[in-house]
């Protein structure tokens, strides 16, 4: 009964993620309202690329226009970002990638999003990892219109997981992949050989740099994921890759169905070798698993790197556990259950206090403000601007932490501290501001 008990648990709070968003929309400005982006800051223009969380969805589903996931609610231009953006006349556009895949793997999706081609996932990651190499094709269907050329600078924003993919593509665009070129030499795709200076800023909203204590309390006991996953291959051999919101785009896996099918079969290795590989989501989201990935991702010299980080927890009494203080996204009183619960516990030699009990529902604070392997240079980007001092690629930046906020609020939850538009427009005149 147990394990039944963690599966639903499991389960509830990732559907949780697909209609959290519709709630959205009821204190936004109309258009009448809506202040205009003071572009007398800017210094410079480049195009920005929006990449979701875990759970999140993207502009190819006939239910995106219902529910953006940069905006939720009704698909009207005050409440979908990316369209308030343009109106603007900043150039924005909402990508899609594997909503459980892993980060090197929705960085992948990422790229050939952008070059208009096929999804290449290396010879080397794909055979460390069991799947197929390849995966959808954007042929004709670039995010931008047209293939993007690497040496045109763009600025990439993500929330949630979708920090850990712009970190490690804008690593992957700047110094490659030795072991990619080692495996496959000529054959290597262009991504993987690096080399270029293609990202002007890489901005992080609640993002798990240094992972979540949630993901190893259902990630570690192995059962709870193998119900979920065997989920996914059930909807894939049921439904096909789009579900709800979602494209699912596990087909690299075998779980869900290959580009242009309609189906898969259920097979349990496949779920098996998902969770096993290691090259998941939820491993990544690991403290291990994080912790893993940093020592991959280098910071490019040229990015300038900012981090946005939401807290929504109180004290009960001095020196006290942390519980949820506001909300209006019910799955985080139980994801801040499992949180207080895990207080004083270690995890992957973490011991859980301080800014990794304080959360916004389930991103510890010590886990959003920026990776532990960059602590040495990160800098507050308010005291920065106080001091007087130059703001420098190549480090991280963390803005004020934004207290009573919860870790949906970035995509437009009800309770936002200020109104929508007005923390992106803020958000642009700061990148663009150098």
């Amino acid at each position: 009964m147990k394990k039944v008990i963690i599966v639903a648990l499991v389960v509830v709070m990732l559907m949780t993620f697909s209609v959290v968003p519709a709630s959205a929309c009821a204190d936004f400005e109309d258009d009448t309202q809506v202040r205009t982006i003071d572009k007398s800051k800017f210094e410079t223009d480049y195009p920005y690329v929006f990449v979701h969380g875990m759970g999140g969805w993207g502009p190819s589903n006939q239910f995106y226009e219902l529910s953006p996931y940069w905006g939720g609610g009704l698909s009207l231009s005050s409440t979908d970002i990316i369209k308030m953006l343009n109106k603007q006349g900043v150039e924005a556009y909402a990508a899609e990638v594997g909503p459980l895949n892993s980060a090197w793997d929705r960085a992948c999706e990422l790229y050939a999003q952008l070059m208009g081609t096929v999804v290449d996932y290396g010879e080397a990651h794909s055979k460390a990892h069991n799947h197929d190499r390849y995966g959808f094709s954007y042929e004709g269907n670039a995010l931008m219109g047209e293939k993007w050329n690497p040496n045109d600078k763009i600025n990439l924003v993500g929330h949630s997981f979708g920090g850990e993919t712009i970190r490690l593509f804008t690593s992957l665009m700047a110094f490659g992949c030795d072991e990619e070129i080692v495996a496959t030499g000529a054959d290597t795709s262009p991504f993987f050989l690096g080399g270029h200076d293609s990202v002007h800023s890489c901005i992080t909203l609640s993002s798990p740099h240094n992972g979540t204590q949630v993901a190893n309390i259902l990630y570690d006991p192995g059962y709870p994921l193998y119900g979920v996953v065997f989920l996914y291959n059930v909807i894939g051999s049921t439904l096909g890759n789009n579900f709800l919101v979602f494209s699912l785009q596990m087909s690299h896996f075998g779980l869900t169905p290959a580009q242009g099918e309609t189906r898969t079969n259920i097979n349990m290795r496949n779920v098996r070798k998902y969770y096993e590989a290691e090259d998941n989501c939820y491993y990544d989201l690991t403290i291990r698993g994080a912790r893993e990935l940093n020592e991959q991702i280098k910071l490019a010299p040229n990015t300038y790197y900012y981090s946005y980080s939401t807290s929504a927890t109180k004290q009960i009494y001095p020196n006290g556990p942390q519980i949820i203080n506001k909300t209006v996204t019910p799955i985080f009183y139980i994801s801040s259950g499992m949180m207080l619960l895990s207080e004083g516990k270690i995890y992957d030699d973490v011991t859980i206090n301080g800014n990794w009990a304080a959360h916004d529902g389930i991103v510890p604070l010590a886990s959003a403000l920026y990776p532990t392997c960059d602590a040495a240079t990160a800098k507050s980007y308010e005291e920065s601007i106080e001091n007087g001092e130059t703001i420098e690629p190549g480090r991280w930046y963390y803005m004020k932490t934004m207290e009573g906020t919860d870790h949906f609020d970035f995509c437009g939850t009800r309770d936002y501290p200020t109104t929508y538009d007005d923390f992106y427009f803020s958000m642009v005149e700061i990148a663009n501001s150098r």
